[in-house]
């Protein structure tokens, strides 16, 4: 008798859980999903209704264990990106995807390589035209894919100082020969009116360089800015500057 009530308290007692986990469930499985959407298109309906439908299969899913891990791979592949993600208790998702925007372009053969301000790629084109604005992308010489995140990186501490990216340059050119013991690596903005930035030791200390880079560069006559080149430097002693060198 004694061990038959000790089994009935344990079957109580997983009957009992068992119904608290199917009511916590039911009170925390996700009934709404509410999107914003972030796009550089004028009717932005169907970038909508796909996000829409791709994260519907989150519906009925718990609230609980949802993470936002979770909810970009359903948007992973596409050219929208999770830019917030929040859960609002008990039943709702917030949502805000982003379009990728098209930023560089790398030449792979007889096409073009398209890649996004992070350096994620997105699609390959037999031209250098961005599938928005139908203008160049910024196309990245000497480089190797598997840098294209790191000057990716660069290029947003370049567009952050100068204001633009695209608008602004024409190229971004990797001038490296490990071969040669002491070459200094060289990273070069070549801008559209005609004047070149360059970043030596560029992996060092690149964001001070390019600060001062720009304010030699706001020093400039307008007519220095259409030649010639600037040039963002360290010493040895740690001193870094910029030297503006015409042609």
């Amino acid at each position: 008798m004694k061990y038959l009530r000790k089994m009935v308290a344990l079957l109580i007692g997983v009957a009992f859980f068992a119904a608290l986990i199917i009511c916590v469930g039911r009170i925390f499985a996700v009934k709404n999903i509410n999107i914003n959407v972030i796009t550089y298109e004028e009717d932005s309906s169907e970038s909508y209704g796909k996000a829409k439908e791709a994260l519907s299969v989150y519906k009925g899913e718990s609230l609980l264990f949802l993470s936002e891990d979770d909810i970009a791979k359903a948007v992973a592949g596409s050219n929208y990106v999770i830019a917030s993600c929040e859960k609002k208790y008990p039943c709702t998702i917030n949502v805000t995807i982003k379009e990728r925007l098209e930023v560089f372009a790398v030449s792979v053969g007889d096409l073009y390589s398209m890649y996004d301000g992070d350096g994620e790629f997105l699609r390959r084109s037999r031209e250098n035209t961005n599938d928005i604005d139908e203008t160049p992308n910024v196309e990245l010489t000497g480089i190797a894919i598997e840098q294209v995140q790191t000057i990716a990186k660069i290029a947003t501490v370049f567009k952050t100082n100068f204001g633009g990216l695209r608008s602004i340059v024409n190229s971004i050119e990797l001038d490296s020969n490990p071969d040669i013991e002491g070459y200094i690596d060289k990273l070069r903005f070549n801008l559209r009116c005609g004047l070149v930035i360059q970043i030596n030791d560029y992996m060092q200390d690149y964001e001070e360089k390019i600060s001062v880079v720009y304010k030699k560069f706001n020093s400039l006559s307008d007519r220095q800015k259409l030649s010639g080149k600037v040039i963002g430097v360290g010493n040895d002693d740690g001193f870094i500057y910029a030297d503006y060198l015409p042609l």
